[in-house]
């Protein structure tokens, strides 16, 4: 079933559009349970977009995902006003079965997907995250984690960006007043 959305996916190209935003807009990927997430089914939440793999540099996806989650256990306890949305720029390893045992190690309702290499390569551009993969001796390969974790507002606009590399606490601290102005 995988495959076959994969090859689907693959076939239709990307389904990218700005919408004038200066960062993020629309897209249409392939979610954990073999559906398709687009940006429209996020409308009404604040989405967070994060680029990574699940064999990443250092295991820095791993790291993110965590302070994220511990953020957001804070912040949004329940998961209704939040949406993290993880993509994994390895389609070729990360599976659906593969990213939602990822996505469930985590206390937050992370949200996992991913596209087909056309696809992955636009929904990056539009983000401003690059798709970097290296070698690893215990892997064969793994990719860098986007720099960036990039905040939409619950219409779809851009509306910021947190580093990958942030504490808990500095996550909150730039989300708490997104979350005062809904």
């Amino acid at each position: 079933m995988t495959y076959v959305g994969y090859r689907i996916s693959d076939a239709m190209g990307p389904m990218v559009d700005s919408e004038g935003n200066e960062v993020g807009g629309r897209f249409r990927l392939m979610d954990a349970s073999d559906g398709t997430m687009t940006d429209m089914t996020f409308r009404g939440r604040w989405m967070l977009m994060m680029f990574g793999a699940v064999h990443s540099v250092g295991d820095s996806s791993t790291k993110m995902l965590t302070r994220l989650s511990q953020a957001l256990h804070i912040l949004d306890p329940d998961g209704h006003r939040i949406a993290p949305v993880f993509i994994s720029l390895d389609p070729q390893r990360d599976l659906s079965e593969q990213l939602r045992r990822y996505a469930s190690q985590f206390p937050a309702k992370i949200i996992a997907g991913t596209g087909a290499p056309a696809t992955l390569e636009a929904v990056t551009k539009e983000f401003h995250a690059t798709i970097e993969k290296r070698p690893d001796p215990d892997w064969g390969y793994s990719y860098m984690t986007s720099p960036q974790i990039v905040i939409m507002n619950p219409d779809g606009r851009f509306a910021g960006m947190i580093p990958s590399t942030a504490s808990p606490e500095e996550i909150q601290a730039k989300l708490r007043p997104l979350l005062a102005r809904q």
